[in-house]
């Protein structure tokens, strides 16, 4: 399978990798026959996502993903956010 430019870039330096211990919300997602699992956490305040970091286990177009998802929500409101679909595009509201 060949990848985007955009795709290996963020598999390649995601961005917001990590962990935050005191997280307002944390989130799992996995497919175990795939072998991909996500894990999210949030920070929130005023109902606008204020922090987020992921750790991703599995292949380049799930890291990378789960990197652009974050990039796409930080500094969201909740509600913003919470339209986010596998249709969402890069750079759109």
């Amino acid at each position: 399978m060949e990848y985007s430019a955009k795709v290996l870039e963020h598999f390649a330096n995601p961005h917001n990798v990590g962990k935050i211990d005191d997280a307002d919300g944390i989130g799992e997602v996995g497919n175990a026959k795939c072998g991909d699992i996500m894990k999210m956490y949030i920070k929130v305040k005023d109902d606008i996502i204020t922090d987020v970091k992921f750790n991703t286990y599995g292949c380049a177009s799930a890291i990378a993903t789960s990197s652009i998802a974050t990039d796409m929500i930080k500094g969201k409101p909740i509600s913003e956010a919470l339209k986010l679909t596998n249709k969402s595009r890069c750079g759109s509201s």
